[in-house]
């Protein structure tokens, strides 16, 4: 694959310049509508495009949806002050998911612990008797 920077290769070919600067913009707006409302509501929702007049913004839960429902025609004015002029807006529930990382967690017992010590006495191969006591160690400290 190619070190070039995207910006690069996106300057080559019509299409990708296109799409390049379709998201551009819509990132800037989507950015435009996150200054006019508070930074907590700005996480859980998105401005995603203005299409016939109407601006169409995604929000992850239900309630962010329902404030904003309420909050977004007033802000209409100012958004279009900033060159994205809308008359409406709909909002839709586009919830996030989002996967939780678990943490690791693996716990050996003591009793376990003390025969794998037991055991790496009798292994003949010294690569694998440091590997297996640096385990022994790391789980006894927790």
């Amino acid at each position: 694959m190619s070190g070039r920077p995207l910006n690069d290769i996106t300057r080559q070919d019509q299409t990708l310049s296109r799409l390049a600067a379709a998201a551009r913009e819509l990132m800037a707006l989507d950015r435009a509508f996150k200054q006019l409302i508070p930074p907590a509501m700005g996480e859980a929702c998105r401005a995603v495009r203005i299409r016939d007049d109407e601006l169409v913004i995604h929000a992850d839960n239900g309630i962010v949806a329902a404030r904003l429902r309420m909050t977004a025609p007033g802000l209409l004015p100012q958004l279009a002050q900033r060159g994205y002029p809308a008359s409406k807006v709909k909002v839709k529930v586009a919830l996030r998911l989002v996967k939780t990382k678990k943490p690791k967690t693996m716990a050996i017992s003591e009793t376990a612990l003390d025969g794998m010590e037991a055991a790496a006495d009798s292994i003949g191969h010294p690569e694998v008797r440091r590997a297996l006591a640096r385990l022994i160690a790391h789980q006894r400290r927790g």
